[in-house]
């Protein structure tokens, strides 16, 4: 038995080979994810609360640069807005947290530090440090009085990678490269007007 055999048939043979190579490329690729995952607010003590989960992935690339000193700073921003139908939201609170990642080689710790309120905390293992940054509680936002005659509020919250804080040569990868999107997109919820 003969071998079918065309310019066609090597063509498309190549054709396919080439296309299963390439979405070996694609589903090996490296990338970097910062998401918000669930955000609870709760109105007590005269103030608005917030707890807020996130999830972050960090690339092997992102994780080297850590190991070699060079610490991540994330910038969690958080705001409550009135929605208006006609107009962009007209912003009734505004925060950010300012948290940074980085790894300590002389002792073989990752530290996280809360820059906004002055906490830091070690852990042996990044997984444990990831996990204390994906976890923000007790957020104090700032006073209910200025939202409590509003008869719609919006919560609003997302994640970022501060590229300012990187070194330099690390800047402009850092706009264009996957590895480094740590960006995520806003995160919208209703106030609950409840206070507990």
């Amino acid at each position: 038995m003969t071998a079918f055999r065309s310019p066609f048939f090597g063509w498309l043979l190549a054709l396919i080979i080439g296309l299963g190579a390439w979405d070996a490329v694609v589903w090996s690729a490296a990338w970097a994810d910062a998401r918000v995952l669930d955000v609870h607010a709760e109105v007590r003590e005269e103030a608005v609360f917030l707890d807020a989960d996130l999830e972050l992935h960090l690339d092997a690339e992102v994780i080297e640069a850590l190991r070699n000193s060079i610490a991540l700073n994330l910038v969690v921003e958080a705001q409550i807005v009135a929605p208006r139908e006609w107009l962009w939201d007209r912003k009734l609170l505004v925060d950010r947290r300012r948290l940074r990642l980085e790894y300590h080689a002389l002792s073989g710790t990752w530290m996280v530090t809360d820059l906004t309120a002055r906490e830091t905390h070690t852990f042996s293992e990044l997984s444990g440090a990831i996990e204390s940054l994906s976890r923000l509680r007790a957020w104090r936002l700032g006073p209910w009085a200025p939202l409590a005659d509003q008869p719609q509020l919006l919560g609003k919250l997302r994640v970022r990678l501060d590229i300012n804080k990187l070194p330099l040569p690390l800047r402009v990868p850092a706009l264009f490269r996957d590895v480094w999107d740590l960006n995520s997109t806003w995160f919208l919820w209703r106030l609950s007007e409840g206070r507990s």
